[in-house]
């Protein structure tokens, strides 16, 4: 037993591309600052101003404590197996085989579960920002040019997609990705510019919202601070591990920079527009000045250098789990890189075909990032522990227990937005449907349409 606990993964982790501590910093960064901080202003907008403030914190800390334990969980049992790494999928098989008896009847599911929702997630995520990059895209061509269907932008992102999934590595797209978020930097700026030209009375903005709305604030809140396959993958190609999983390390020092950007962003946002808050701010910006439809581009081009760090897990995935031990060692090089341009494809279709996209993949996101995020890391921390105990009054156990019901929570309302949302979507009459729905709960909704 002793030879076990003197065994350190990290220092038997062989990784091809290491990533140095800032690369690392600024791809959680740029991995969680995606579509969703644009949606903070109409978040905050949901909730009210003072809880929007309170519960960003509080779900920024749940989130942080579970990938904390998820990454300590996944190093604690790659040292009693004596191995460098273990993926998520193979922690959360030995953590269940080895925890409580009660949760290894999960052992023979657990596996395929992750691995089905970590490529579900990050695929969707993927086609999600094919819609988002080609509504950009429209948006400034409409303008300058003339209009055109988002599915001819939509095509038109094949052959750039393609060839940016060619990437190879975390660390090759790392210059990339300090690209866009220097660019993002702009965007950002030109964003609150426009928010503090023409602020609203700050008595316009809502103290506390009607409750009614709070699980739109919890789920676009939720699911627009977490990344959790992308942060596990981050931490297995690090130069140095243990710096990503301190208290102080770099994925904290990553999600509190994103948790204080989230809350002033959404604050000053809902601020300016108040109750005319867009789904995303960037339909609030003028479309007839040259700095929005700068913003509209760099947002655009963003994205797009977001699009194969989203895409490197569900590649890593499908690779390396199922595809990479069937194929002679001399054609894995080329057929991974046509497996790359399969995803990146892929994900264009799927959004070209699909008009509803956002609407359906914000289901499977809603159940895949409470259960990948929250439950999940929970269950393994129970495992984990089992050998060596909870602690004082099972402490470890009650917190694990706290964040799972948190991520059930999430998975509950996270499903439910959902499938309001796509009731919304195939209901002809839409207005008079979303009145009648609504104000069976809520009369208030009414006065809104």
């Amino acid at each position: 037993m002793a030879e076990k606990n003197d065994y350190d993964p990290y220092e038997h982790r062989e990784v091809p591309h290491p990533i140095s501590d800032f690369g690392a910093f600024v791809n959680i960064i740029k991995a969680v600052l995606g579509t969703g901080i644009l949606a903070a202003p109409m978040a905050n907008r949901n909730a009210g101003y003072l809880p929007g403030i309170i519960c960003t914190n509080i779900i920024g800390i749940f989130i942080i404590h579970s990938k904390l334990i998820l990454l300590s969980g996944m190093y604690e049992l790659a040292k009693r197996k004596q191995v460098p790494l273990l993926t998520y999928g193979q922690a959360m098989l030995i953590g269940v085989t080895e925890g409580p008896p009660a949760l290894r009847w999960l052992q023979y599911l657990i596996s395929g579960i992750v691995n089905v929702m970590l490529f579900a997630n990050h695929f969707g995520t993927c086609c999600v920002y094919v819609v988002f990059i080609a509504n950009c895209l429209k948006d400034f061509g409409d303008y300058y040019w003339e209009e055109h269907d988002n599915r001819i932008y939509m095509a038109m992102e094949i052959v750039p997609l393609c060839l940016i999934f060619l990437i190879p590595n975390l660390k090759a797209l790392t210059p990339f990705v300090l690209i866009a978020t220097i660019s993002l930097i702009f965007g950002f700026g030109i964003l609150f510019y426009y928010i503090f030209t023409d602020m609203r009375p700050f008595s316009e903005m809502a103290v506390v919202q009607d409750i009614y709305y709070f699980p739109f604030f919890f789920g676009a809140t939720m699911f627009a601070m977490d990344s959790p396959g992308l942060i596990v993958s981050v931490e297995a190609n690090m130069k140095n591990p243990l710096h990503f999983r301190r208290i102080c390390g770099v994925f904290v020092l990553a999600m509190l920079f994103v948790i204080v950007f989230q809350i002033i962003f959404g604050f000053f946002g809902y601020w300016s527009y108040a109750e005319d808050i867009a789904s995303t701010i960037l339909q609030n910006i003028p479309y007839h000045t040259a700095p929005a439809s700068a913003a509209r581009v760099i947002f655009a081009f963003s994205i797009f250098i977001s699009h194969p760090l989203q895409g490197y897990v569900p590649f890593d995935v499908m690779w390396n789990n199922w595809l990479k031990a069937k194929v002679a060692e001399e054609h894995q090089f080329v057929l991974a890189m046509l497996f790359r341009i399969f995803i990146a494809l892929s994900s264009v279709l799927i959004a070209v075909s699909c008009p509803s996209l956002t609407v359906i993949l914000s289901l499977v996101g809603a159940l895949c990032m409470s259960f990948l995020g929250l439950i999940l890391p929970a269950i393994l921390d129970i495992c984990v522990k089992y050998e060596t105990g909870y602690g004082p009054i099972k402490i470890y156990l009650l917190t694990s227990l706290l964040v799972a019901f948190l991520g059930l929570v999430g998975a509950v309302i996270g499903t439910y937005v959902s499938i309001q949302e796509w009731i919304f979507t195939y209901t002809r009459e839409d207005h008079m449907m979303k009145a009648l729905y609504y104000g069976v709960f809520n009369e208030k909704y009414t006065e809104l349409i």
